[in-house]
């Protein structure tokens, strides 16, 4: 196993944070004191977080205005794939593209596409122009416009942190990304009982400009083109396609292990999840007889059970023994928690449930990504962050394709407890292998 670590020393970094990590192992400090204590990485963090939670919002937006805009169960897996479809297409590209170019300014330039398609969505719906039809051009535009930042962001952390808190800076990351996105779906919800379906777009574009500006504060050192020690790095960067460099990230991702059973996952996870997320809401509306809000917040307390465990990963100073993780959490966690929902008799236990299954998350995404991150060199970590996006957010419209077949045949939740049966009969024999489970 390959593991590539990166210093200050090497991009030029300022010292402060790896200068507060000496001190504060001597006063007791916990590693997220020492993150937070960066205003670098604790803009960069935030700005990641938001933009995350985007994410969230946006799907349970979308799905959400298709159950009003009609009666149609296949419709929400519809914009499902519509929302999910620009990640199979322009995740690997993106990440290659932010391989080449200021990573800062690339995250900025896409933010403000972002906050002006929200914009100009919002004044379509205000407008009452909205349309099943042109709901999914909206949701393959917004799609493709954060499918397209995501890679970058992964690519940035081990950047901005010290070797020594690689792990919690991840766990942070991962925690703060992947609880944003569930909180999101809450938020989502909240937002479309209080305000509207307008509103809740227009919020999205307010909320994008905020991330603008903290990623403004953000300095991001430049990192080494020449950082390459394996033939698929051969090509030097400024000579080569982005063609070219997408299939070398392909090449180095799935040449050795564990890169290659992580990148697997994360498509199982991205389409097992996606099944829950679109099926839930019809669930709450039919079957628990709940509004809107209720749907949201059920779906964001998976993200408060994944920040809580997020952060206690966050605050070890000893190592982990990541590729156990992987195994116990994704390996039987992930099906097991969609098949243990699909049971829940009633709203409060299908809560609990979402509660746990989300701390059972944070430590296997905590744990997935930075085995990933250990085993990726620098100069390639765009690509193989696109890889992993393709993975989670391509997940989606496969995800939605199974419901929206599966869902009018059987109803959504014997959809959700089929899917969670078929996850745990392809992760476990994946995960539990020797190579993977020592890791």
């Amino acid at each position: 196993m390959v593991k590539i670590g990166v210093t200050h020393s090497d991009f030029g970094l300022r010292t402060s944070v790896s200068d507060r990590s000496s001190s504060a192992d001597v006063h007791g400090a916990s590693p997220i004191e020492e993150l937070f204590g960066d205003s670098n990485f604790r803009n960069f963090l935030i700005a990641q977080t938001l933009m995350s939670g985007l994410n969230g919002t946006a799907r349970f937006a979308f799905v959400w205005l298709m159950v009003t805009l009609t009666d149609w169960s296949a419709a929400e897996g519809l914009i499902g794939i519509a929302f999910g479809l620009p990640a199979l297409l322009v995740s690997i590209p993106a990440g290659a593209w932010s391989d080449r170019v200021d990573r800062k300014r690339f995250f900025l330039v896409w933010t403000a596409a972002a906050a002006v398609a929200f914009a100009l969505f919002a004044t379509v719906i205000g407008f009452e122009l909205v349309t099943p039809r042109l709901a999914g051009v909206a949701a393959v535009i917004l799609g493709t416009i954060l499918v397209v930042i995501a890679p970058n962001l992964g690519a940035i952390v081990p950047l901005l942190v010290p070797p020594e808190r690689l792990v919690n800076a991840t766990a942070l990351q991962n925690g703060g990304g992947q609880a944003a996105t569930f909180l999101g779906l809450a938020l989502g919800g909240l937002l479309i009982q209080w305000v509207g379906n307008p509103g809740a777009f227009a919020m999205m574009a307010v909320f994008s400009l905020v991330a603008f500006s903290l990623m403004l504060r953000v300095e991001i050192p430049d990192h080494p083109s020449e950082a390459k020690s394996e033939p698929a790095l051969a090509t030097q960067r400024t000579s080569s396609a982005i063609r070219d460099e997408v299939l070398a990230g392909l090449r180095y991702g799935w040449g050795q292990e564990p890169r290659r059973t992580l990148l697997v996952l994360a498509l199982i996870l991205g389409a097992s999840f996606s099944v829950m997320q679109i099926a839930m809401p019809r669930v709450v509306e039919q079957n628990y007889l709940r509004d809107s809000g209720a749907a949201g917040l059920l779906l964001g307390t998976f993200g408060l059970g994944m920040l809580a465990s997020s952060l206690v990963v966050a605050r070890r100073k000893e190592g982990m023994r990541h590729g156990l993780n992987v195994a116990c959490f994704i390996g039987i966690g992930l099906g097991m928690g969609q098949f243990l929902l699909s049971l829940a008799p009633n709203y409060w236990i299908a809560m609990v449930v979402m509660i746990s299954w989300g701390i059972n998350a944070g430590v296997a995404i905590a744990s997935h990504r930075t085995l990933l991150q250990l085993n990726t060199e620098q100069a390639m970590m765009g690509r193989i962050m696109g890889i992993m996006t393709l993975g989670f957010a391509g997940g989606l419209p496969f995800g939605a394709l199974t419901q929206a077949v599966l869902s009018p045949a059987i109803g959504p939740i014997l959809t959700m407890r089929v899917v969670g049966l078929a996850t745990m009969a392809i992760t476990i024999p994946l995960t539990w292998r020797r190579a993977m489970r020592t890791a």
